[in-house]
């Protein structure tokens, strides 16, 4: 038999809470008592030390709000005494100087404390006014007492609060604290009954953005166990690490009525129960029990039969699997390989202007509008693609190479009223000069022969390149009339542009004086002028 070390033991002590949160994922209710006794919880962990030993083994004491116990630091205190190091997960309300106290005579190591958002918003989710200033206070007083090894406050990202994740970071980082953890929220539990609360798949790329714009500043963010995100074999998922779920395989918990359980999390389903600590010993039940969860296919849906991501996904994670219907409620495959595109026309200017604050946060733009007439097509240029617009032609310069006509071409996304602009890459020319230059077909050629390399490549860059949006396309040129060059569409420029237009679709001609600091932007066959904002950080 194959031996299964434990690592994680939850004791949930209670099953009470005093906050009533839109996003918790039980439903913790303030009236329900039937909970194990201190004595109880005190004989288990004589069980557990004599059989497992205390050093491997870490203790998370959750709920509930295990604050809500009057006789929490007797069951601690025991835990102490037998060698076991201990955490406290909390919503950090009922944190008093008292409270602190107790929690260094028992050697508490680390302790997680939950916020999401900043004070308006975080209240309105817990339902418990004045909460948001008694949590920062208590971090305070936390981080003054010195004794605690890590303070990590988790952040649970919904629709109403992801804005204001800078913030909170920012307000985290002023404090101190060790670390920030962000967990999307999950159709479980209360949660289940708030589906506008639920995360878009343009919302998590935002958060995994996020992340790894803060992955190695002085506060470190770092992603929970929740769900599969599309790594490899040899790569990691855009959280920056490898899924596994490891409920009933290294980790456990003792439910507040006694259940011994895989992670607390997981639905309470009577199936899932492998024994009650007031009648079965503990230990036993670890070494003998378990076979379901520790089936390597035990979430293996008939959708799973033939996916390439099983290996890595194995079905996802368990607390979010539908036991009645034998599916998980959250699939890499079907939610991050949908299109925003499956339906062009809902693709408006409005929605992608959205999507790129998400991902790059406060965003300024120079936007050049039709002066006679409202523009029925809008260009957006990214601010990575502006970036490379301006440094390439050295917008605002007279500099010797743009001087002589210059040319990029424009990659991205093109819908029916609004093109993205991802990339502009350089473009060869020919023959050039103050006024005019020439290309051929190679010169197109070596273009779409980049459009191929991006989209080989989008997977494995970084996540700000990487949305919903689908591969990449030849969109347009944008070329230079340089110096005191006439700054016009000319009759050659619009001949090339119907040209392409024909070959291509609906396609874009930018044209720029770098030196003037003039920008103009044409599309369609009639080469009537767009709209054109320019995005940057």
């Amino acid at each position: 038999m194959r031996n299964y070390p434990l690592n994680t033991l939850f004791l949930e002590v209670t099953s009470r809470c005093n906050a009533l949160c839109d996003h918790c994922g039980s439903r913790c209710t303030a009236d329900k008592r039937d909970e194990l006794s201190a004595d109880t919880f005190k004989r288990v962990l004589d069980e557990v030390a004599e059989n497992f030993g205390t050093q491997t083994i870490m203790l998370n004491i959750t709920g509930g709000e295990p604050l809500i116990r009057k006789d929490l630091f007797e069951i601690t205190g025991h835990a102490d005494r037998l060698g076991f190091k201990w955490g406290l997960v909390t919503n950090g309300m009922l944190i008093t100087e008292d409270v602190i106290r107790k929690m260094k005579e028992t050697h508490m190591s680390t302790i997680t404390i939950s916020l999401d958002g900043m004070k308006e918003t975080h209240e309105a989710f817990r339902h418990v006014p004045g909460s948001f200033d008694r949590i920062i206070s208590a971090i305070k007083r936390l981080k003054e007492s010195n004794f605690i090894e890590h303070i990590q406050v988790t952040f649970i990202a919904t629709k109403k609060n992801i804005h204001e994740l800078e913030k909170v970071y920012q307000l985290l980082s002023s404090l101190q604290i060790d670390s920030f953890r962000i967990s999307g929220i999950d159709p479980i539990g209360r949660a289940k009954d708030n589906e506008p609360l639920m995360l878009s798949e343009e919302d998590y790329y935002f958060l995994f953005d996020f992340m790894k714009k803060h992955a190695f500043s002085s506060l470190p963010v770092v992603w929970s166990c929740t769900h599969y995100f599309g790594n490899t074999q040899d790569t990691l998922d855009p959280t920056g690490k490898k899924f596994a779920c490891h409920t009933g395989i290294c980790v456990a918990s003792i439910l507040s009525n006694g259940d011994i359980f895989g992670c607390p999390n997981i639905p309470r389903r009577k199936e899932l129960i492998q024994g009650n600590v007031l009648k079965d010993p503990f230990c036993e039940v670890w070494k003998n029990r378990f076979e379901f969860y520790r089936d390597p296919d035990r979430t293996k849906a008939k959708q799973c039969e033939n996916c390439n991501y099983w290996e890595n996904c194995k079905g996802d994670s368990f607390h979010t699997f539908d036991f009645e219907t034998n599916t998980p409620l959250f699939c890499y495959r079907d939610f991050f390989t949908k299109k925003l595109h499956e339906d062009e026309q809902e693709v408006s200017a409005k929605k992608l202007l959205s999507l790129l604050i998400q991902k790059n946060g406060t965003l300024q733009h120079h936007t050049i509008s039709p002066a006679k007439f409202e523009a029925s097509k809008t260009v957006i240029f990214t601010p990575q693609a502006t970036k490379d617009l301006y440094s390439f032609f050295h917008y605002g310069e007279r500099h010797p190479s743009n001087l002589y006509e210059q040319q990029m071409a424009l990659i991205g996304h093109s819908f029916d009223t609004v093109s993205l602009v991802k990339y502009a890459v350089p473009s060869i020319l020919y023959n050039r000069a103050h006024n005019m230059a020439t290309m051929d077909d190679f010169c197109v050629s070596q273009v779409m022969d980049e459009v191929a390399i991006i989209n080989e490549n989008l997977s494995k860059s970084d996540t700000v390149y990487q949305d919903s949006l689908g591969e990449v396309k030849f969109l347009g040129f944008a070329h230079s009339h340089p110096g005191e060059t006439e700054f016009r569409f000319s009759i050659h420029d619009t001949k090339n542009h119907q040209d392409f237009t024909q070959q291509y679709g609906d396609f874009l001609s930018v044209i720029l004086n770098p030196q003037k600091e003039k920008i103009v932007c044409f599309s369609g066959e009639d080469c009537a002028q767009a709209k054109l904002v320019l995005l940057s950080k």
